[in-house]
């Protein structure tokens, strides 16, 4: 019997260089970063407000999993930032549901914060 080597996926590789993060808008920046560090990849972000394409921050994560949303939930609201709704998306091609994806809003943006980094990272192994 032949086994196939296993293969854990590093959840930690979702965090990016601070130079990326730079790039973001600063009021959603930690958002993003906690939910990288707990393994959530983004696809956008944006923090909301005039001038942007939100009324809130919001965040869009890929749905990989089917409870992707409510671990984004728990892991903003584990940092204190208040999350004012989550959403199942779909895109819509040619007139029919398309891809998924959860989008998350908070109460508010939080740019005092957009340097913090998150104290831990989800399933981080030391080398």
């Amino acid at each position: 019997m032949h086994l196939a080597p296993v293969v854990i996926p590093n959840p930690s590789s979702a965090v990016k260089s601070d130079k990326w993060y730079a790039e973001l808008d600063p009021g959603i920046r930690f958002a993003v970063r906690i939910l990288h560090a707990r393994g959530i990849e983004t696809q956008q972000s944006c923090e909301g407000g005039e001038g942007h394409a939100y009324d809130h921050p919001s965040i869009d994560i890929q749905s990989s999993g089917r409870a992707n949303g409510f671990a984004a939930l728990a892991a903003l609201e584990d940092y204190g930032l208040r999350v004012r709704d989550v959403a199942l998306m779909w895109t819509v091609d040619k007139g029919r549901p398309s891809e998924q994806f959860w989008r998350i809003t908070l109460w508010q943006a939080w740019p005092e914060r957009a340097d913090e980094k998150p104290m831990f990272v989800w399933r981080y192994q030391a080398s």
